[in-house]
């Protein structure tokens, strides 16, 4: 089972599952996202496996790769027929347990979105069909052998990957079995970077099986992004929301646009704070209810933000008031005691104020 992994797709049968595919295809690397089914869509393999909640993890699904796919089935009398499917991108599997063994219970899957799967000439679902084998049709959430090597693309070719990822995938495919029809706007997360342009990778809180990012107090970064569409696009909004109380830079950052594709970059930079600090970033698209007749698909997520404090700087803050109340009791045993007995205070004096004035200095340059 070394070179096998698992298949989590996520079907047209609800608007959510179409917009879960979305944001799987938007979200930066290594952010944890969350997929459930019944037990009853479940592969028997993948189903013994499972462990119950709160009980310890298998070992043959510790770190197991995934990959995350989009099925378009159409509903027939017998059922659904599976149309086509569309592997998006690889990941790799953080946590996952069952509920129970009944086919009413809930099996959850939590994984880092990885690599993007490179698009070309390929039939993927004669591919994933192979793959499968008898569970096709049958199992939403499946054991198979790894894609090929060639079918995944290299992380410097995730902007290209992504790109031929939309352009593959059909407008007609996206439409519910009632007949619905959606608009896809399509979102490029690069995320976070620091001031040296390098991206910021999310840690894992294994108590909440949620990715979040660590960020410094007054330290500079951006966070940037590109939308992309297929099919001609109305006027749109992207906006990138944060808490001002937390944040130095605009609570609200907004992208006005019509054209087909654009990139944006915005700046952040956070307070100096009293404490360590739990907030997130908000990321949400706003489209036209309805374009040519068409459902819209919009995208909102919330990101986790750390924001720790600089415990340098709280040194340097301690010394301070330490080199102000070494000046201060200086004066203050001079006024206290006879002249002739106190000929040395100047020394502490002089030094306590000089060292309380040159950090107090270095800190107002310091936080700009």
């Amino acid at each position: 089972m070394d070179n096998d992994c698992i298949y989590l797709m996520s079907s047209n049968a609800t608007k959510e599952y179409i917009t879960d595919i979305f944001e799987v295809l938007s979200l930066p690397s290594e952010i944890v996202m969350h997929f459930r089914y019944q037990i009853r869509w479940l592969d028997e393999n993948l189903k013994a496996i499972l462990p119950i909640k709160n009980k310890s993890q298998a070992s043959e699904l510790k770190n197991k790769k995934v990959v995350i796919c989009y099925l378009y089935q159409e509903k027939q009398d017998s059922g659904w027929e599976w149309i086509i499917v569309y592997p998006i991108r690889t990941g790799v599997l953080t946590h996952a347990y069952k509920s129970g063994d009944k086919n009413e219970d809930v099996a959850h899957f939590y994984f880092k979105v990885n690599n993007y799967i490179r698009y070309g000439e390929q039939d993927f679902t004669r591919v994933l069909k192979e793959i499968a084998c008898e569970k096709w049709g049958k199992a939403y959430a499946l054991i198979g052998s790894m894609l090929d090597n060639t079918y995944i693309a290299y992380k410097g070719d995730s902007k290209s990957a992504f790109i031929q990822i939309c352009n593959s995938l059909n407008s007609l495919h996206l439409r519910s079995p009632e007949g619905n029809e959606y608009f896809p706007m399509f979102c490029f997360m690069e995320g976070f970077k620091d001031k040296k342009g390098k991206i910021l990778l999310p840690e894992y809180d294994p108590l909440t099986l949620k990715s979040f990012y660590k960020l410094t107090e007054g330290e500079y970064y951006s966070f940037g992004f590109s939308t992309y569409f297929t099919l001609k696009p109305p006027q749109y909004v992207v906006k990138l929301l944060s808490d001002e109380k937390i944040f130095s830079t605009p609570p609200v950052y907004e992208l006005k646009a019509s054209s087909r594709y654009d990139e944006e970059s915005y700046t952040i930079i956070s307070s100096i704070l009293e404490r360590d600090a739990w907030t997130s970033f908000s990321f949400k698209t706003e489209l036209p209810d309805r374009i040519d007749n068409k459902e819209s698909l919009n995208i909102h997520f919330e990101f986790p933000i750390k924001v720790e404090r600089k415990i340098l700087y709280r040194i340097f803050d301690v010394l301070s008031d330490v080199g102000f109340g070494v000046g201060t009791a200086a004066i203050a045993l001079k006024a206290a005691f006879p002249p002739s007995e106190m000929t040395w205070w100047y020394w502490p004096a002089i030094s306590g104020y000089s060292l309380w004035a040159i950090i107090k200095i270095t800190i107002k340059f310091w936080r700009g």
